[in-house]
């Protein structure tokens, strides 16, 4: 009986070690990820472009995809919050599903998203940006289920790094400078940082 009590003590025991353990790991999902979007953060983010930073090379080229939705505004003005909503998550999932495991996509302003796209050179990184640009235009209300009341359109620039020599705040500055760029040269395009 008393080796039937220590079983039931140990039972126990794990029992609360795995639940405790299930807390930890939802309250640290919870403190990188943007509670809208499920995205990565801002914070976590440019913590996990500075490691990656530490390792660019020619040979490991990292690439940064700062975007942001055209006319975004228009859309919360027009159809309310609760739309917009629907619409930066329908462009999260997009950009989640456009990433490989090693990249990352972020949430860092309101209809700002970014990506950083791990061994990636210039060209290749424009590309993705490309195909996620023309994917998010090809959606209507009704291929996106209702989720987009209308088209969208993005706006997309590429900064990309072989330097560990660069801080993560002038990689983003760098994408988000050619992110303005296609936004002031007619906005729903991806500018290559130059």
């Amino acid at each position: 009986s008393t080796l039937f009590l220590i079983l039931i003590l140990l039972g126990d025991v794990f029992i609360l070690y795995r639940e405790s353990n299930e807390r930890y790991v939802r309250s640290y999902q919870n403190s990188i990820r943007d509670p809208l979007t499920r995205l990565y953060n801002r914070s976590y983010f440019y913590d996990t472009l500075t490691q990656r930073l530490s390792k660019a090379s020619a040979s490991q080229p990292l690439s940064v995809i700062v975007c942001d939705l055209d006319r975004f505004k228009r859309i919360n003005d027009t159809y309310g919050h609760l739309q917009g909503d629907k619409v930066l998550q329908f462009v999260a999932n997009l950009l989640m599903d456009s990433v490989r495991p090693q990249d990352i996509a972020a949430r860092i302003g309101g209809e700002e998203f970014v990506l950083m796209l791990a061994n990636t050179p210039s060209d290749a990184a424009r590309q993705v940006a490309e195909r996620i640009r023309l994917n998010l235009s090809s959606f209507d209300k009704a291929s996106s289920e209702g989720q987009l009341p209308e088209p969208i359109t993005i706006s997309m620039g590429v900064f990309t790094t072989t330097s560990p020599n660069i801080t993560a705040e002038e990689c983003v500055e760098s994408a988000d400078k050619a992110m303005y760029e296609a936004k002031e040269t007619g906005r729903n395009r991806v500018v290559v940082f130059q």
